[in-house]
């Protein structure tokens, strides 16, 4: 994997289409060729200096993106169909999950819980992080890393 060293562009934000129909970063294919060609997939990315991680994302209808979201959008203060500066650059520690205090703690203290999930991928940590994260409120983030930490430890995640 050679790292093709920050790519900046400019973008503007749109939506993606298909059954979630999230917001996108559409991504030039001579910028994202060099991440595909190279095998990086996790980025740091950089919209109007607000700095986040994210995949490298492909589609029929977008081509190579980005996902954000509603939330996120706001917190670097843009919008759909704004126009952003964009850089990308390899992310050093593409298996780097961002968790909540409240999903640390319930984890901490739920040993068979925990041991489930530090067997499993990044990505699937990433998705279940996202859905504690994601609560606006404590006390929902409380619930849902309960809720979480009792279906890792029981096998009931979707899928299982």
């Amino acid at each position: 994997m050679s790292d093709p060293g920050p790519q900046a562009f400019e973008s503007v934000i749109c939506r993606v289409e298909g059954a979630m129909q999230p917001h996108g970063i559409p991504i030039p294919d001579e910028v994202s060729e060099k991440f595909w060609k190279a095998g990086i997939k996790r980025l740091l990315v950089s919209i109007n200096g607000y700095e986040l991680r994210r995949g490298l994302q492909g589609s029929r209808e977008l081509g190579s993106h980005l996902v954000v979201g509603k939330n996120l959008l706001k917190q670097a203060g843009v919008a759909l169909d704004d126009k952003v500066s964009v850089i990308l650059s390899v992310d050093p520690d593409p298996n780097y999950v961002e968790v909540c205090e409240e999903f640390l703690i319930a984890l901490e203290q739920d040993a068979e819980a925990k041991e489930r999930w530090e067997g499993l991928t990044p990505g699937m940590q990433r998705s279940l992080a996202h859905y504690v994260n994601g609560a606006k409120r404590e006390e929902t983030r409380v619930r849902r890393a309960l809720e979480m930490a009792m279906k890792l430890r029981t096998r009931t995640l979707h899928g299982d």
